[in-house]
């Protein structure tokens, strides 16, 4: 998850985080890594704190992740996701 805010808006609530990057890093010996569901817009995203990947904040903290996962040999995909119709306001 996420760094959680007071804001639920807050895009902070999206960025993937240290804690992120250090989960990864410590699964990088385990062959490929496919991350948690990571919304690829605002309007898709399922609940609170998910990772996005929709502005450059978000980018700069997934480069962090996958920095750090290359750094120990690892390879890691990242998951798209994005909800749907649930995810519609009708």
């Amino acid at each position: 998850r996420c760094t959680p805010t007071e804001d639920p808006l807050d895009v902070k609530n999206t960025i993937p985080n240290e804690l992120m990057a250090t989960y990864y890093e410590q699964r990088a010996s385990g062959g490929l890594l496919i991350t948690e569901a990571t919304a690829i817009s605002e309007e898709g995203s399922g609940w609170l704190n998910a990772p996005h990947i929709c502005n450059e904040q978000q980018v700069a903290g997934w480069k962090k992740v996958t920095d750090r996962v290359h750094k120990a040999d690892g390879i890691i995909f990242l998951q798209l996701w994005h909800m749907g119709r649930q995810a519609h306001s009708s």
